[in-house]
């Protein structure tokens, strides 16, 4: 949502907001000792900034098969496809 609150388009936003919500209402994944570490290896491994490490991390963890975002930046992971949002 970040992208879009910092241009301004608000309902962008709610509807990235909206995907989040509905897509996983139920769930919350609190970080665990395994996901920290598994996301301080994969910092170290790709120089991902830590949110980024910690969300990627949690994915692995929770057996997700891919990985929506926009950030055209995040490197090739195994076992997790990044899936970009505007090449979609």
């Amino acid at each position: 949502m970040v992208h879009p609150l910092r241009t301004g388009n608000a309902d962008l936003a709610q509807q990235y907001r909206d995907i989040l919500i509905l897509s996983n209402p139920s769930h919350d994944f609190p970080v665990s000792l395994a996901i920290a570490e598994r996301a301080a290896q994969l910092r170290a491994k790709h120089n991902l900034r830590t949110p980024d490490a910690i969300q990627i991390a949690t994915a692995l963890q929770e057996n997700a098969v891919f990985f929506i975002t926009n950030d055209t930046r995040l490197p090739a992971i195994s076992d997790l496809e990044i899936l970009v949002l505007n090449k979609l």
